[in-house]
């Protein structure tokens, strides 16, 4: 490295030292540096990038599954409600026909006279039965009784048979024929 005339090192390019920069007098002239030109932001138009996107089959699928458990389950809280408005009205039906069997009975009650009926069975000919044409019978012995059961199906089973008749409940609830 040289040194100037102002004291400051610098390279000519060769690591070699200028043996003979002590002899040239000379002044050179100062290097001018140009500046770097000043930076223009050209205006990019905006580009809108979209990315494709794709679809997993197992997404697809559980989408599927998820919505038919929905309507399933919709359509599980729409037969609870009917099935529970159609105890309330036949709740209702059993009361008032209960009053009416009770209205009945009283006058039925009422209109049976003993003495006419006595009447009516002497003049049939019936008497009351001797002691001799009692007879008891004895009911003592065991009943016994079967109960069978229906071979239970495989869960599987269970599973496709409560999805098919919810699903023939479903269109027997969209399309009532005869109701």
């Amino acid at each position: 490295m040289a040194q100037d005339e102002n004291g400051r090192y610098f390279e000519n390019g060769s690591l070699a030292y200028d043996v003979y920069a002590w002899q040239n007098t000379a002044v050179r002239p100062e290097p001018q540096h140009q500046g770097l030109p000043e930076e223009h932001v050209r205006p990019q138009p905006y580009r809108r990038v979209k990315a494709k996107t794709a679809i997993a089959p197992f997404t697809l699928l559980g989408t599927i599954v998820v919505s038919c458990l929905m309507i399933l389950v919709i359509f599980g809280y729409v037969q609870l409600f009917e099935s529970t408005s159609q105890v309330s009205r036949l709740r209702s039906e059993l009361k008032s026909l209960r009053e009416q069997q009770m209205m009945l009975q009283s006058k039925y009650d009422a209109k049976i006279d003993l003495g006419a009926a006595q009447a009516y069975g002497e003049e049939l000919g019936l008497t009351k039965p001797l002691q001799e044409q009692i007879v008891y019978v004895n009911l003592s012995g065991t009943d016994k009784a079967e109960i069978y059961q229906r071979a239970r199906n495989s869960l599987l089973g269970e599973v496709v048979q409560a999805v098919r008749e919810s699903v023939f409940g479903l269109i027997e609830y969209l399309h009532p024929s005869g109701a």
